[in-house]
């Protein structure tokens, strides 16, 4: 009897979606992330969401049940956020600059 209850238990467990770090990339229809699913855009969640293209690789959070995803990460974009300091060069002379503001 046990052992039957911890193979129900076990079954369960694998069949469920439980939340989940999940990388992907960005394609015209949504994230693919893998060869057989590609999370639609409406299911994705997040300020990040606007800030994707075609082709960019993202790390989502899958919540529990597998319905909504957020972007946590657009690996390998950087950001420039107010208060932050960015370096520029130019002719070889770097400079230092604080961001006061951020306009889109």
């Amino acid at each position: 009897m046990i052992d039957e209850i911890k193979i129900i238990v076990r079954n369960y467990l694998n069949n469920i979606k439980l939340t989940r770090l999940i990388l992907g990339t960005v394609v015209a229809d949504g994230i693919k992330i893998s060869d057989k699913l590609t999370v639609p855009l409406e299911l994705i969640k997040g300020n990040m969401k606007k800030h994707i293209s075609t082709g960019d690789k993202v790390r989502l959070i899958r919540n529990h049940g597998g319905q909504e995803y957020y972007i946590v990460e657009i690996i390998g974009k950087e950001f420039v956020a107010k208060g932050s300091t960015i370096k520029l060069s130019i002719d070889g002379v770097t400079r230092s600059y604080k961001v006061e503001d951020v306009i889109k």
